[in-house]
Formats: C-alpha cells, structure tokens, sequence
C-alpha cells in the first residue's frame, strides 16, 4: 500500500470542503439571520486580510493588490472549485488530465532600439 505525505489530505480535502462552506453561507443568508452570516464572513474576511497583510510585509510587497481580496471570495474561488472537482473526478476516473498545447507561430517582433 502506497503512503500519503503527510500535507497531501488536507491539500485535497480542504478544497473539496470548501464549497460546501459557501453553499451554507447563502443557506444561512436565507434561512437564518443574514446580520449574523454576514458579520462571520466579515470576521473571515479580516483574518484572511490580515494574513495577507502579514505576507506581504514578510515579502516587502506593496499592499495595494489586497483591495481585491473581497472579489477573490466570489471569482476565483468558483473558478478553482471547478478545477479541484475536475482534478479529483478525473483522478477517480484513472486517466490522465492532459495538457491544453498552445499554437506558436513565431510572429512576435522585437520593437527597433529596443533589447
């Protein structure tokens, strides 16, 4: 029997479960009492902000690309759900998940004056 690395569970299960975090976010907006919700998610909002403010100082990163952190919530984080349930369905199914190729056509020009 094969061993799993130690980070390798909760690098799957953690993004499968993460959907499900969001589906009872909306069911708490419409069942329960949305102030509540609300203010969770904010707190959640904060100590991701904070961590990334930590980071970015860590890093000695500007701190103005974390204003798009809210946005993250509701964009990219569907986008990589897709991909996590993609990666495991195909996993399950026991074939290989191929890379997209890309057509180059070697047009691309170096301006004059320019390295």
């Amino acid at each position: 029997m094969r061993r799993v690395p130690p980070g390798a569970r909760q690098q799957v299960l953690l993004p499968l479960l993460a959907p499900v975090v969001d589906v009872f976010a909306v069911y708490g907006l419409v069942f329960l009492d949305p102030a509540r919700v609300l203010g969770l998610w904010a707190a959640f909002l904060a100590v991701q902000l904070a961590m990334g403010v930590y980071a970015f100082r860590l890093d000695r990163e500007r701190l103005g690309p974390l204003w798009s952190l809210p946005l993250q919530q509701f964009v990219y984080r569907q986008l990589m759900y897709l991909v996590v349930i993609q990666s495991v369905f195909t996993a399950l199914a026991g074939t290989r998940l191929r890379w997209q190729r890309m057509q180059r056509y070697g047009s691309l020009r170096v301006p004059a004056g320019g390295r």
